[in-house]
């Protein structure tokens, strides 16, 4: 297998053919003395192929932060991965058949195994076997097989609200970006007399632009999975990527505030309701009614409120003027609700503790009116062998190679946008005085 370590102590006179394109394939991450050193120009991304790569580093960091301390740095980057598989194996040994698809299977150990070999023509047959024409470039990588493809699109919804709730619409065709009409205002109608004149109305529409953007997450990977036939492999990795693109998707298109996505909770456009009194310890039953007020009644029909787990506590303490709690559970089939809307939960928004004075935290309305969810189904892989990642404190370098761990970066290109604002409500835990609608 190919090493890129190994390849540049070589004279450019000794390489071989196939080290010269590993090379270039590989040419993002040499520095510029060594690019100089093998005459290898530095690889440029198109405006459709870019990464964003100080949002990765961003991403890479945030996630080691808060999952791995700064002790042990390698073995902690696979034991994410690592519980999968034993949970997997525990399933096992109490007897519970693993069910899977044996071919699905089949396709994935050899797609992974291939990149692990540095088999490149391998893995790019196998990611086209089913998946049409496939774009192959050392910067963005392998399309992955369909068959993966498909059992990850699967598991996605499982995690994420946002493509739960919101309305989805795919990219199809070229291009990062698509127009797309917005209704502004609902039909008005009108009393009138007998053989009076009537009043002619129509809905205004506005056009709004929905742009793709690169999400990337890294996953670990160990060589000894593959040879582990016990283990649904397509299954595993389908719900690590799925877990990872979910959970940051929610995280931006709900509570980013702008680096890359402003999500809903910060957008200017939306109804804002402030708390009566400031403080998230001061939210009453009143400051979430005024949430329903403030939304039209043509977005309340499909309505839900969506909040922290841990704010929920402090709701299901309040109560209406006539004493009886706001927050009612489930029964008879239907959902518990609060105001008689139903709630869902998400880790994206801010938990009760983190939550001061002038920050938004929950959000009422009908997502699927007021939001458009978007992204092109092609996911990308490419293995990490060589690549450094910064530790915790921003400043230190962990190089994969020498902490012997191996990682997939997978890439995505995903866009959400708000098409009625006036469909989203959100409250504020400060008390401006004043509502806007």
């Amino acid at each position: 297998m190919l090493k890129l370590k190994d390849i540049l102590k070589k004279e450019p006179a000794d390489l071989t053919a196939d080290e010269k394109e590993f090379l270039q394939e590989n040419a993002s991450y040499l520095k510029d003395a060594e690019l100089k050193k093998f005459g290898i120009e530095a690889a440029k991304d198109d405006e459709d192929d870019a990464i964003d790569e100080k949002s990765l580093q961003k991403l890479i960091i945030d996630n080691i932060k808060a999952n791995v301390g700064a002790k042990d740095i390698a073995d902690e980057l696979v034991k994410h991965f690592m519980d999968g598989v034993q949970e997997q194996r525990s399933k096992i040994n109490a007897g519970q058949k693993i069910e899977k698809d044996e071919k699905k299977d089949d396709i994935t150990r050899r797609f992974m195994k291939a990149l692990l070999d540095g088999d490149r023509a391998g893995a790019k047959a196998l990611s086209t076997s089913t998946s049409g024409a496939s774009p192959d470039d050392a910067q963005a990588g392998l399309l992955i097989p369909t068959e993966l493809m498909t059992e990850v699109l699967r598991i996605i919804p499982t995690y994420g609200l946002a493509r739960r709730a919101m309305r989805y619409l795919p990219f199809s065709g070229p291009g990062n970006s698509r127009t797309i009409p917005a209704l502004g205002t609902t039909v008005s109608v009108f009393w009138t007399n007998e053989k009076a004149k009537k009043k002619s109305t129509q809905p205004k529409f506005s056009l709004i632009t929905q742009t793709l953007k690169k999400l990337s997450a890294i996953v670990p990977f160990t060589e000894e999975i593959l040879e582990d036939s016990a283990i649904n492999l397509t299954a595993l990795v389908a719900e690590l990527f799925g877990e990872a693109v979910a959970k940051e998707e929610d995280e931006q298109f709900f509570a980013g505030t702008g680096a890359p996505w402003t999500g809903i909770l910060n957008n200017g456009l939306v109804n804002k309701v402030y708390q009566a009194t400031a403080g998230v310890a001061n939210l009453s039953a009143d400051d979430l009614l005024d949430m329903q007020d403030a939304t039209p009644s043509g977005a309340l029909n499909g309505a839900s409120y969506y909040l922290h787990r841990t704010v929920l506590s402090k709701i299901r303490k309040l109560k209406d003027l006539d004493g009886d709690y706001i927050y009612q559970r489930p029964g008879q089939g239907l959902p518990a609700t609060i105001w008689d809307y139903p709630y869902e939960l998400s880790d994206a928004f801010p938990a009760y503790a983190d939550v001061v004075e002038g920050s938004p935290y929950i959000l009422f309305g009908n997502l699927r009116l007021g939001a458009i969810f978007g992204d092109k189904q092609q996911l990308r892989v490419k293995l990490l062998e060589e690549a450094t990642i910064t530790d915790t404190d921003d400043q230190t370098e962990i190089n994969l190679a020498e902490q012997d761990c191996v990682a997939l970066r997978i890439v995505e290109r995903v866009g959400y946008v708000i098409a009625l604002p006036t469909a989203l409500t959100v409250l504020d835990a400060d008390d401006s005085g004043s509502s806007a609608s």
